[in-house]
């Protein structure tokens, strides 16, 4: 080491470099050894499993070029993402238009990102790395901004009270549920690391994540619309449910560390954090939905059509980005701020018939009759259901939106597929075994119990309803069409079947589980076992897709419901039990504005969607 340095060729500044090489190299070989003594001495040793811990975070750091930056965005980097996403889509297309029914479209997105991943490892100089980053704030706000806007607000509202549950109550619910039945049963067995409370909550939490892209994937196959029940409870959950997830999972995160003692005043807090992350992401989304009314209203005009599209776009993903700066919950705020949007600034058209029973409804709801109207007459002259949009943008919107949301669905499901068997990962057939029971059992629970309280609360509502209903349909203030504004549904023991089938995990686990801080020496924060959470969430997430997903259609079929999406004609699940009561009566048609009843036992009203719109 000492010969170059006298070396006269060499310079002093290539001397002073070569020295701090030959320092670093001593010091990375103490490591090593010390490394290889403690992994002797016991394979399993806390320091051993810390000192690998904390190098790997150096190295990933600062050093690891897929993730610092370097050559992210080279020429053959980018041609194997596009050729990826290429060939995914001629994969979906290959499903729907064979009926392979197995197989889910996100599945076949997956299996290709694997197929790519055992090819690029075969390819030198093009690395990959999962970035959790770019994933949560580049690839996910298109997808949920897309469904905010294009679930039925009609359909919605009619199911909000089981929507609410499963999302907030049953997500809380089934995290718990996860998390106990994996740390209990990980501590039962000898040769399985032992899950500690902490960590099992975090992956109840992380895996309780409902991923809408999977769902839907396998009920447009089947043909379903935004008016079904069944579509409108899973996708009205799985919208509400990343929400409440991802601020459950931020702060159980803050718990991973070591000098933090649990006691009630550590978790009132937790629960005031909750709730303020909670509370400000909606306030935060309505609030920017209600500027970029105002904008569009002021603007309306000014602006030509392409302009129109590209400024919604861009208020849009507005409130994402400022509650990611505050580290509150994007996904919360931009689906508030995609229901406003959707309201006011697209606007629900006023057409005839049907349409305009719907738009009525809505308006009624909303903005209330009488004087309260009229206290309103400056905010409806904005704050309108006819919205702002020229007739051109607002037929070319949605489409946008739906690009943007398609390829961005495509490339999250190829890029899962990419690192679902990282060499990063630790895998376990014990845990995997007992993570995937943990994941499933969970939700097996919570919707049987919690469906019971939503069919309760639900024929609650509806005595209430048809008390206020018989005793209002002679004033026509009452109701602007007639009809009763409290529709619920009974969810009984098949759909509820259906239900625990349609919950599945995709790439929100995977990012999460992405977020989970490798454990610090210095500050005692962070978890030791990310490795196996990361397994055991690549588990979870390829059974539910490719087991329950592929099982879906089958088992939908094997309960009665077409594969066109038709409902079973006496199935009490899917028709509104106001609905089911007049069905007995001679007057129901009458009694039920006027609307007569279909075939499968709904409404011809509840069959026009509020996408439909009349000529402006």
């Amino acid at each position: 080491e000492a010969a170059p340095v006298n070396n006269p060729n060499i310079t002093a500044a290539s001397a002073v470099a070569i020295q701090d090489a030959a320092e670093s190299a001593g010091a990375i070989r103490t490591a090593v050894e010390t490394v290889k003594n403690s992994m002797n001495k016991d394979p399993k040793s806390v320091e051993a499993r810390t000192c690998c811990a904390s190098i790997l975070s150096v190295f990933h750091e600062h050093c690891d070029p897929t993730t610092t930056g370097v050559e992210d965005y080279s020429d053959r980097r980018l041609l194997v993402v596009v050729f990826v996403i290429t060939v995914c889509g001629m994969v979906k297309s290959l499903i729907r238009h064979l009926g392979i029914r197995w197989l889910p479209e996100a599945g076949g997105c997956i299996l290709v990102g694997v197929f790519g991943y055992l090819i690029l490892e075969h390819l030198p100089h093009v690395q990959f790395a999962f970035d959790g980053d770019m994933f949560l704030r580049i690839m996910v706000p298109p997808i949920v901004f897309e469904a905010a806007v294009k679930i039925n607000k009609q359909a919605f509202r009619r199911h909000i009270v089981p929507i609410v549950i499963f999302s907030i109550v049953g997500t809380l619910a089934s995290t718990a549920f996860t998390a106990f039945i994996l740390h209990k049963g990980s501590s039962m067995l000898k040769y399985v690391t032992t899950i500690p409370v902490k960590e099992s909550l975090i992956f109840g939490a992380l895996i309780s994540s409902i991923d809408p892209i999977a769902v839907l994937s396998v009920l447009n196959n089947m043909g379903m619309s935004d008016t079904d029940t069944i579509y409108v409870l899973i996708f009205g959950e799985s919208l509400l449910n990343d929400g409440v997830a991802i601020v459950l999972f931020q702060t159980l995160v803050h718990f991973l560390d070591e000098s933090l003692v649990i006691d009630s005043e550590v978790v009132g807090d937790a629960f005031m954090h909750f709730v303020v992350v909670a509370l400000g992401s909606v306030t935060v989304g309505v609030l920017a939905g209600a500027c970029a009314t105002v904008y569009f209203s002021l603007m309306h005009g000014c602006q030509t059509p392409m302009v129109e599209v590209i400024m919604f776009c861009c208020w849009s993903f507005i409130p994402y980005y400022i509650c990611d700066m505050v580290e509150w919950s994007g996904i919360v705020a931009i689906v508030a701020n995609g229901f406003v949007m959707d309201l006011y600034v697209i606007g629900q058209k006023h057409g005839s018939g049907a349409n305009s029973n719907v738009d009525n409804e809505i308006d009624f709801l909303v903005n209330g009759t009488g004087r309260t109207r009229k206290k309103q007459s400056f905010c409806r002259g904005i704050f309108n259901y006819d919205g702002h949009l020229s007739q051109k943008a607002d037929s070319h919107v949605h489409f946008v939106i739906e690009i943007f949301a398609t390829l961005m669905e495509t490339a999250i499901f190829s890029y899962l597929g990419l690192f679902l068997f990282s060499p990063r990962y630790h895998w376990s057939g014990y845990l995997t075994l007992i993570s995937i029971f943990a994941t499933v059992m969970g939700r097996v629970i919570m919707i049987p119990l919690f469906s019971q309280i939503a069919n309760i609360l639900n024929r609650m509502s509806q005595s209430s309803t048809s008390r206020n209903f018989q005793g209002n349909c002679r004033s026509s203030s009452s109701s602007p069409n007639g009809t009763s504004n409290s529709e619920g549904v009974h969810i009984d023991k098949r759909m509820q079947l259906v239900l625990v089938f349609a919950g599945l995990r995709g790439a929100m686990s995977f990012a999460l589980v992405e977020h989970i801080p490798m454990f610090d020496t210095t500050t005692g924060q962070g978890s030791r076992l990310k490795p196996e959470l990361k397994a055991m969430t690549s588990a979870g997430v390829i059974f539910t897709v490719f087991v329950l997903g592929g099982a879906t259609s089958y088992l939908m079929e094997k309960l009665g419901y077409s594969l066109d999406g038709k409902q079973p004609q006496e199935s009490l699940e899917i028709v509104p039990l106001v609905h089911h009561e007049k069905r007995k009566s001679p007057a129901a048609k009458r009694a039920n504005g006027g609307f007569s009843l279909t075939k499968d036992g709904t409404n011809l009203r509840n069959k026009s969607s509020v996408r439909q719109r009349g000529p402006r």
